[in-house]
């Protein structure tokens, strides 16, 4: 969200609860959707005039994924990379080649030396002051077991660490 909204991308944010909107803005989005309220899609329709979003990145799948990959416009692409809810998007394929909706995924992992000129780029634009991890919470190791609990029961936003004394 940062990277598209820094290259100059209108970014509407989609998220769970009302309690992430500050975050999802702070982040780059010029709208803050809530997908657990109805209604949702109306509100990403009305901030796109109608015509549907270019880009979906959806970690969610479910109904949730379903209905976001719908809100596509013709030509639009999607990117399916989470199963949060615990399941697949459905998808109807031939409806979506009829639209010529591409379905793009996280299939192939980089080279070593691709994936070290990343991260790279992703401490050089962190250090810059361009991108900012959003850490949720930080526990010792021995508290493994509570920090899954705590992503399960979504009470934390943003990466889980997990930290080990020595």
């Amino acid at each position: 969200m940062q990277l598209a909204a820094a290259a100059g991308a209108h970014v509407i944010g989609a998220a769970r609860g009302a309690g992430k909107a500050d975050l999802v803005t702070s982040l780059g989005a010029a709208r803050y959707v809530d997908y657990s309220l109805p209604g949702w899609l109306d509100q990403v329709a009305e901030a796109t005039g109608g015509a549907g979003v270019d880009l979906v990145f959806d970690g969610v799948g479910g109904r949730i994924g379903t209905e976001a990959i719908g809100a596509l416009r013709d030509g639009g692409r999607a990117s399916i990379y989470g199963m949060a809810s615990g399941a697949d998007a459905e998808l109807d394929e031939d409806a979506l080649r009829a639209r010529s909706v591409e379905l793009i995924g996280l299939t192939a992992a980089p080279s070593p030396a691709a994936a070290r000129a990343l991260i790279a780029d992703a401490l050089a634009l962190a250090a810059a002051g361009e991108l900012r991890p959003v850490v949720g919470q930080i526990r010792p190791l021995e508290e493994a077991a509570d920090a899954h609990r705590a992503i399960e029961s979504r009470a934390t936003v943003g990466k889980s660490l997990l930290r080990v004394h020595r």
